[in-house]
Parts: C-alpha cells; structure tokens; sequence
C-alpha cells in the first residue's frame, strides 16, 4: 500500500531537490561548457536537445539534455537508443556513457519538473502503452535516477542489439523497470533516496560493490506479471507491489553491476 505524502514531507523534498540540483549545475557547469563547445565541433548545431516528456499527474514537459546525436537524425526513428545506434555521434557515446548529457536536467529540478530520485520520463509514444498498474510511476514527479534506471544502466542499456530495440525495450527492459520504479513510489523514503543515488554514482564508475541486486530485480520483475483467478485464467488486474524494498535495498545486493 502506498504511503501518503504529506504537504511537509513534500515541501522537504522539493527544498532538498532545488538546493542540490543548483550545487549540482554550478560544479559541472564548467564540463558542461566544454562539452557545449566540443558538441557544436563535432556537429554543428545546437547543443542542447529538448525532448518531450511525461511526467507527474501525465502532464507533457520539455526535458533539457546534451544532444547526442546527428543533427535531424534524431528527429526521426526509434524512441529507444540501441547500444550502436548510427543515430549517436561518438563523442555523444562517451557523453552518454559518463551520463555528463543528463546534467542539463538539473534545470528541471529547478523549474519543478523533476527530482532527484524518481522513475525516469518517457516518452509519450512508451507511456500510451502504460497499463493502470504501470501509471502509478506517474503520480510522483519523474527523477534523474531510481531502481528502474538503475536496472537499465546495470543490466539491460548495451544489451539493446536487435534489428528493433524500440519492441525489444518493450517487451524485455521496459516491464521490469517499471515495476521496480512501481515498489520504489509504494515504498519511498529519503533514506532509500540516498542509497540510490549512491549505487547510481557507483554504476557511473563501474563499482562493482554498489550494483542493483538480480535477486531484487527478479523479486520485483514478478509484480507485473498479469496473475490468475481460481479458474486459472488471466486476471484482467495485475498484480500489486506488496511492499519491503527497503529492507532488500538495505541487504546491499551487489552481484550484476558487471553486465553494464
């Protein structure tokens, strides 16, 4: 069961978001000039990418990012980013890579669009897709990391190879996500926050001690499979989240960071 937020535990949080996200974009805003300038050499145009995304209550916002790829070639073709995407130009993989193109998202934390730590927005094209049990991710505000980036990130970002990685990201990467960022909005709390954004540093350098736990992600990966009345047929409600992702992100799962 979801726990209710009150109006001051809001308040805190949004406090905590803005003052880190503005030290945030302070330090790195010396890497973010460098990789403005090196952005417009490799491929002239603009350096920043604005990307329409859903986020809290399914209001549309414009999400900031270091552009990444060829100038038009992104306009067009797949929402999902395959590992050896002819879209990425190379110092947008290495952008990608070290995550220096999400840096600009520190001004929506600022401008109220996102948090720190919350599921990541998608696309509206992957949100039309939402079931009701997957729609929960939306009644918080999206975030720069959570469990579900971090499944991504450790798991499943270079494994996106297929002919297709849009169906490919739908049918294998996608659901998991969402159900571990579902348990994370049921179970939320600043000490769960720290922890992630901990692991997510970790995953950044390749720490091998801070890696999402497969034993959590396979826990949580069952939650959105569709379960099944007495007759044995599928229940058009799909199971719910029941809870205890604090005590298993407390338990430091540590075995899969390597995939990445």
């Amino acid at each position: 069961m979801r726990r209710p937020v009150g109006r001051g535990r809001f308040v805190i949080r949004r406090l905590v978001d803005i003052v880190l996200a503005s030290i945030g974009l302070v330090v790195s805003l010396p890497v973010l000039v460098v990789a403005a300038g090196a952005i417009y050499a490799a491929n002239p145009g603009p350096v920043i990418y604005r990307a329409a995304r859903v986020g809290r209550t399914g209001r549309v916002f414009t999400m900031f990012k270091l552009r990444t790829m060829y100038l038009h070639r992104g306009e067009s073709g797949s929402v999902v980013t395959a590992a050896a995407d002819g879209r990425v130009f190379p110092l947008g993989r290495l952008l990608r890579r070290s995550k220096i193109d999400e840096v600009p998202q520190m001004v929506n934390i600022i401008m109220g669009d996102m948090s720190i730590v919350g599921p990541r927005p998608r696309d509206p094209k992957i949100v039309a897709c939402y079931t009701a049990l997957h729609r929960e991710t939306l009644e918080v505000l999206p975030g720069l990391t959570s469990p579900g980036t971090l499944f991504y990130v450790t798991h499943g970002e270079s494994a996106l190879r297929s002919r297709d990685p849009e169906m490919e990201y739908r049918a294998r990467i996608l659901p998991q996500k969402l159900a571990l960022d579902i348990d994370y909005v049921r179970n939320r709390s600043v000490w769960i926050d720290l922890l992630i954004v901990v692991r997510t540093v970790g995953a950044i350098f390749n720490l091998d001690s801070v890696g999402l736990s497969q034993r959590h992600v396979d826990r949580v990966g069952e939650l959105v499979q569709p379960a099944k009345n007495t007759d044995g047929e599928t229940d058009p409600r799909q199971r719910a989240p029941t809870g205890g992702q604090s005590q298993e992100w407390n338990n430091g799962g540590q075995e899969d960071l390597r995939d990445r």
